[in-house]
């Protein structure tokens, strides 16, 4: 019998950096259908990556507060998150979480271009009920995106991108999905204002 396919869940991963201190990065792992499964993808020299194979652990947290998921795409966390206390020595769970999921690596590759670590839950938990579908915190998470490629995609494309999102956060968005929106269009922005300074002085 077939082992039925992972999907992608886009979420938020917490690591132990070396000194103790916690590392909150966005990461959508694949994870099947029951969550028991977790398959993580880290860039090599990402800091996600380096906790990883130092530790083998973390904690994915299932969410809805797109405005962190954008602020930690972009590398600019304007708000300290808090974190539940916790025994288990590595773990962090992100108190602003619908769910989260202990984790630890039980087999790990890195000879691709990007590591592949297979995981298994060793603890879970629910914080509270999800808010649901909802177009404008889609948008967010897809201009999230958006922004840390600005170094690789055409304007153009970025812009009509932002030209059919726009519509979905007005109609649906609330306070929170409106200054996410506003807050990574000007990151775009700036990163673009940086590209164009770097290429005249080149």
């Amino acid at each position: 019998m077939s082992q039925p396919p992972l999907r992608i869940v886009e979420g938020m991963l917490t690591t132990e950096n070396a000194d103790g201190s916690v590392n909150v990065a966005p990461m959508g792992p694949k994870v099947d259908e029951g969550f028991t499964q977790f398959l993580l993808r880290p860039f090599p020299g990402s800091r996600t990556y380096e906790n990883l194979l130092r530790q083998g652990k973390a904690t994915f947290h299932v969410t809805d507060d797109v405005a962190m998921i954008a602020q930690a795409a972009v590398g600019d966390l304007l708000t300290e998150p808090t974190f539940l206390p916790s025994s288990a020595a590595g773990y962090h769970v992100l108190e602003n979480c619908c769910r989260w999921y202990q984790l630890e690596a039980v087999e790990v590759e890195t000879t691709g271009e990007r590591a592949a670590l297979t995981c298994r839950v060793v603890a879970a938990g629910r914080q509270r009920d999800y808010f649901g579908l909802n177009r404008a915190k889609h948008a967010v998470l897809e201009l999230a995106i958006l922004a840390t490629r600005v170094h690789l995609l055409p304007a153009e494309e970025i812009d009509q991108a932002i030209g059919m999102l726009t519509p979905w956060v007005e109609k649906t968005g609330g306070p929170a999905e409106i200054e996410a929106f506003a807050f990574l269009q000007n990151v775009i922005a700036q990163r673009r204002n940086a590209e164009n300074g770097a290429r005249e002085s080149s």
